[in-house]
């Protein structure tokens, strides 16, 4: 499981690859749904097979890295390998059947997270931080003062008001 490098790809040139429709004599690979966060391609994937009147749908993460000197390739993963990754639209999440729910609930909580109303004024604990809170003074970029200092604050970090 580790990463695949095309010499001289570009990152257009790996997400085309990755989406792009494959058949071989036993199946087809469709790629139904796609977007990418940053440097993260979601994908929702069909394969049929030919044999048997059957069908399976799962959501697809593939990492996007460039290499130095190199190019642009990727390292592959699926829902059921709980990746460390949430930023998978919510709508893929009614596309796909269950194959991890803790997973999905990571995923709907960082959506719930990231979605979040704050004010500025407001005192709010931080997740994941050795500053324990913060009192937005800012929503765009999201900011927050602690300490007499100022700091950034990703909305993923927020935790409850105070």
């Amino acid at each position: 499981m580790g990463w695949l490098f095309t010499y001289d790809a570009t990152k257009a040139d790996v997400i085309r690859d990755l989406t792009a429709p494959e058949e071989n004599e036993t199946r087809r690979w469709e790629t139904i749904a796609h977007c990418v966060r940053g440097n993260v391609l979601w994908s929702v994937i069909e394969i049929t097979y030919k044999q048997e009147p059957q069908r399976k749908r799962f959501i697809a993460c593939h990492l996007l890295a460039r290499h130095k000197g190199c190019g642009w390739g990727y390292k592959d993963m699926e829902e059921s390998m709980h990746p460390c990754y949430y930023s998978c639209p919510l709508k893929y999440l009614d596309m796909a059947p269950v194959a991890n729910a803790d997973w999905r609930a990571a995923v709907r909580a960082y959506h719930h997270d990231s979605c979040r109303k704050v004010e500025i004024g407001q005192k709010v604990g931080i997740k994941g931080s050795t500053i324990p809170w913060v009192v937005i003074s800012s929503l765009r970029p999201l900011t927050g003062d602690y300490g007499g200092r100022r700091y950034r604050v990703p909305r993923r970090m927020l935790g409850e008001v105070l």
